[in-house]
């Protein structure tokens, strides 16, 4: 893989991307231990996983679960974040990625394997990230980021991380029910 010649997007630095996360805990973690999808393993770098839309990220983090208790969702925050910096990422979206090899199981496989070394090599190719359909949406319509960094969290002072979270919208909680059929059932 080449970066000149593999298909890449450009994620602006005036773009919002989005994240869910457990709301006592950062937004930021660089995941290293081969749990993630795109985790470059061995590399000492991580990989922390966005998504381009606010449902985008709500199905990264409840997949399956269409089920949720009231509890779950109260106890995560959204993180919607711009980086004021272009990143330049690997598409594995773009129907070009196919002349590398590059097929949807790359993103939606339940083995990781191939997407590890997929994500070491795109690492090495100077790529921040990569940009893949979110496999738990059958339309294939949602897109998340797989930023690469050192592996862990960031340093708390380190800008390039804002850290602004709020609650999860009600907004957000009624499309997920909308297009997905997912239930947030009440805490008795």
């Amino acid at each position: 893989m080449s970066p000149s010649a593999f298909p890449r997007r450009t994620l602006r630095g005036d773009a919002t991307v989005y994240r869910i996360h457990k709301s006592a805990k950062s937004p930021w973690w660089f995941s290293s231990n081969g749990d993630g999808r795109f985790d470059p393993v061995g590399t000492g770098m991580g990989t922390c996983y966005l998504a381009e839309t606010q449902l985008g990220a709500w199905i990264e983090v409840f997949r399956k679960n269409m089920l949720l208790a009231e509890t779950e969702i109260a106890q995560r925050s959204l993180l919607a974040v711009t980086l004021k910096r272009d990143l330049r990422l690997a598409d594995i979206t773009s129907r070009r990625a196919l002349s590398f090899g590059v097929t949807a199981s790359l993103g939606a496989n339940e083995q990781y394997e191939q997407s590890h070394a997929f994500a070491v090599r795109a690492l090495e190719d100077g790529f921040a990230g990569i940009r893949y359909f979110i496999r738990h949406d059958p339309a294939q319509k949602r897109c998340g980021l797989a930023l690469f960094a050192p592996a862990g969290a960031p340093d708390p002072a380190d800008r390039r991380w804002p850290t602004d979270s709020v609650t999860i919208p009600d907004t957000l909680v009624r499309e997920a029910k909308r297009v997905f059929g997912y239930r947030v059932l009440p805490t008795p």
